[in-house]
């Protein structure tokens, strides 16, 4: 009954619930009669819920960026998107950015960047996101071996960390650094 799902998600997206955003935004971007209109209102949508926390919508504008389409967000809506959730201790959205400027996909590579995002990511609960303990013994690494982020201190607050969480690499540069 698309006319009542469509009323229905539209009181929700509009008292702003992201669930409702996405599932109408789905419907809207899925028509395959919508109008260029409907289709970036659509995306819009999948924007607002991205930005509210919802992972399902964000991994969909993803896909949709790489599919490259005229009403596809572009990757500088991303890095929005991704910072706004990361600002406000998103690990998944922190996670990304990390690699982000790891790698300078669309932004400036940045070891210090890296290191923003990386720390909220490492502080987030295993449990919430199970990557914190990679992102702890990458912090690891980076303050034992960086170019520009060198601090032993850091290092080994990072690999006790990533250690604690079972990192098996971590001790292997704990036992590096307790020599220097």
């Amino acid at each position: 009954d698309f006319p009542t799902a469509t009323a229905l998600l539209t009181a929700g997206a509009e008292a702003g619930e992201a669930k409702a955003q996405r599932y109408l935004g789905y419907m809207m971007i899925e028509d395959e009669t919508a109008s260029v209109e409907n289709l970036l209102g659509g995306v819009q949508l999948l924007k607002q819920a991205a930005r509210a926390g919802d992972y399902a919508a964000l991994i969909r504008l993803e896909d949709l960026r790489r599919k490259g389409l005229a009403h596809s967000p572009t990757l500088d809506d991303m890095i929005e998107i991704e910072t706004v959730r990361a600002e406000s201790g998103d690990p998944v959205a922190a996670w990304r950015l990390a690699e982000r400027y790891e790698l300078g996909d669309g932004v400036v590579a940045s070891e210090v960047d890296m290191v923003r995002w990386l720390e909220i990511t490492a502080e987030a609960e295993i449990a919430r996101f199970p990557k914190a303990d990679e992102a702890a013994f990458r912090l690891c690494e980076t303050f034992a071996l960086g170019e520009n982020t060198q601090n032993p201190d850091r290092a080994r607050h990072w690999c006790a960390k990533a250690a604690d969480h079972g990192h098996a690499g971590a001790a292997i540069v704990l036992r590096r650094l307790a020599s220097l």
